[in-house]
């Protein structure tokens, strides 16, 4: 082997690495984002299943106030120290007699650093 062959294969096996670095950190990337849309989503269906719980009176901005990182809490026990979810905010938004009288929308709206996800539902009496 000459040392242009071997300066040839060097080459190719650099531009190979460089090409395969890419395509590594996007799947990375696509990972991490396609995980912390999953949990905005769960978070976001979690708050609407606590409100279909609740009795239609009790539905009220003031029953639900808005989480912020170190808030959040799932389920009916609150975990004790820490939110399980630092970097995500929940929100809700509660419309009377929207879009009907004797109706409630309900907008629950998660949102992360990089991102943000909407859940909506209809309550009625």
């Amino acid at each position: 082997m000459t040392i242009a062959e071997v300066l040839v294969a060097l080459v190719f096996m650099a531009v190979v690495t460089v090409g395969m670095t890419g395509l590594a950190m996007a799947i990375f990337q696509g990972n991490a984002k396609s995980r912390a849309m999953a949990t905005a989503v769960y978070l976001a269906q979690d708050r609407l299943e606590t409100i279909r719980n609740t009795p239609y009176a009790n539905i009220t901005s003031a029953n639900f106030p808005a989480e912020g990182y170190d808030g959040i809490k799932i389920g009916p026990t609150p975990y004790p120290a820490h939110s399980p979810f630092p970097s995500f905010q929940r929100s809700v938004t509660i419309q009377d007699n929207i879009p009907i009288a004797g109706m409630k929308r309900i907008v629950v709206t998660v949102s992360w650093p990089s991102g943000s996800v909407r859940e909506e539902m209809l309550v009625g009496q």
